[in-house]
């Protein structure tokens, strides 16, 4: 598996996926784990908190090899990105999947 270096607003992840795709979905399901933690009345609050915490993915997810901040990443769109998602084969579960390692930058 190779390393890739994901973005996404406020979110830079390192990790280890088979595909620049897999890493893309791979930072999507860190954001449903780290979201689920929340504890709110309203989605704006929701909003608000995961906001607050750095959790919150932008509209495009950027993907590259070489670091973050690339002209030459990927981008994904993350609604692109929940339907791959959706479409995993394998138990969206919180936790770290075995898809997929990561570290936070």
């Amino acid at each position: 598996m190779a390393k890739y270096y994901v973005q996404s607003g406020r979110v830079q992840l390192i990790l280890q996926a088979r595909s620049p795709r897999g890493a893309a979905v791979a930072a999507f399901q860190w954001s449903c784990d780290r979201q689920a933690t929340i504890q709110s009345r309203t989605p704006v609050e929701h909003l608000r908190i995961a906001q607050q915490h750095g959790w919150q993915l932008d509209d495009v997810i950027t993907v590259s090899e070489q670091g973050f901040g690339r002209a030459d990443a990927l981008a994904f769109d993350t609604c692109d990105v929940v339907v791959a998602w959706e479409q995993m084969p394998v138990p969206r579960t919180a936790g770290r999947s075995r898809l997929e390692q990561v570290t936070c930058v």
